[in-house]
């Protein structure tokens, strides 16, 4: 790859949380830059994202979220911003920002190119405000098969203007596992207990108050496993939720057997403490926590919805159960728990499935691929 093939592109997110979706935007364009990409990121101020490109090296353009009365102004500046950058594919990650990207093209007189990468569920899109926008998009990326086809079910993009590329994961951060017993004196758990784990942002939607509930029925079958939780309430929705699974444990007897423990920079030490790996999300669009479980050797449980059910592979390369049904994933538990041969079978064959599926690598390199072709 030369230098000359190279030209700058940059990522538009409007979003102020910070979550897997902010998470994916930033090491994507940390990885690009660092294969030599000019990259740039437009994003509000006070966003998650903002302080997080400032700690990676990124360019980051300060751009405050347009307003549906301020999209038409913001559009032209953003369209303006762009082409000074020397920007040739302006790539957005959620259906609220095609409005002012889709103008922002319109503005530049189609001398940017738009690529939208999935990081979330689609609603209908084929009514004629929607589609006005999605038809200006050059490449719409879904990070699965599942959703590639929901894709075409919901908006007017082309077939052809549908590729699938998965989010991808450094490898060799999850590989290189630590030793269990460290990990577990690093995060105060006990040192010989079984512990299944689940992270992940506490929120109603990733329910992990099935998981309280699952572990309160193994329980009561004469099981004793303990149920690591990592994650942080979500940013500017107060602690209600935490504060509800911790009343949830009390009256479950189970405050001996729950460890919380806030997000961890270094997820891989979360791993490394853990036999098992649960996802208890109702519906998660592609749930990269799964995927370093599975490249960190674990056996996992997944819900049976969402990307979850491209990614684990049931009864092959983990287990899945319906949403929402905490005795259904006490049951699967149970399968993991009676049967190592099992678990560790199927951890095994996650393991392999992952690696060969899901580098940052080969991530980046689908995207040079699909830049170098849209832009052409």
């Amino acid at each position: 790859m030369t230098q000359r093939k190279l030209f700058p592109i940059a990522s538009y997110c409007s979003s102020r949380g910070w979550g897997g979706l902010e998470m994916n935007v930033s090491r994507f364009l940390h990885w690009m830059q660092d294969r030599g990409w000019p990259v740039y990121l437009y994003a509000d101020p006070d966003s998650g994202i903002m302080s997080q490109a400032a700690k990676m090296g990124l360019t980051a353009r300060p751009f405050p979220k347009p307003s549906e009365v301020s999209a038409l102004w913001q559009s032209h500046s953003l369209a303006k911003m762009a082409l000074a950058d020397g920007v040739r594919v302006l790539i957005l990650h959620q259906s609220p920002d095609t409005l002012v990207c889709s103008l922002a093209k319109r503005w530049s007189r189609d001398r940017i190119n738009l690529a939208f990468s999935q990081n979330m569920h689609l609603g209908n899109k084929r009514d004629l405000i929607h589609a006005w926008q999605y038809r200006t998009i050059d490449a719409f990326v879904s990070p699965l098969p599942i959703l590639a086809e929901q894709a075409k079910r919901q908006t007017v993009v082309p077939p052809e203007k549908i590729y699938v590329i998965p989010h991808g994961i450094e490898l060799e951060q999850f590989t290189h596992r630590l030793d269990r017993a460290e990990a577990r004196r690093a995060l105060n758990l006990p040192p010989d207990a079984t512990i299944i784990g689940i992270i992940g942002r506490l929120d109603p939607k990733k329910a992990q108050h099935i998981g309280i509930r699952a572990l309160a029925r193994l329980h009561k079958r004469g099981l004793r496993p303990h149920l690591l939780i990592v994650g942080d309430s979500t940013i500017g929705e107060g602690d209600n939720y935490r504060l509800n699974l911790e009343k949830l444990v009390a009256e479950s007897g189970l405050t001996e057997f729950v460890h919380f423990r806030p997000y961890q920079e270094w997820p891989e030490l979360a791993y490394a403490a853990m036999d098992i790996f649960v996802l208890t999300s109702q519906s998660e669009t592609y749930g990269l926590v799964t995927i370093e479980a599975m490249t960190s050797g674990l056996p996992v449980i997944g819900t049976d919805s969402g990307g979850t059910i491209d990614i684990i592979d049931h009864e092959r390369t983990g287990l899945r159960y319906a949403p929402d049904d905490d005795s259904a994933l006490a049951e699967a538990l149970m399968r993991f728990l009676t049967d190592p041969a099992l678990a560790s079978k199927l951890a095994a064959q996650g393991k392999q499935d992952a690696l060969a599926k899901y580098s940052h690598t080969k991530q980046c390199e689908s995207w040079e691929q699909l830049l170098r072709t849209i832009t052409r």
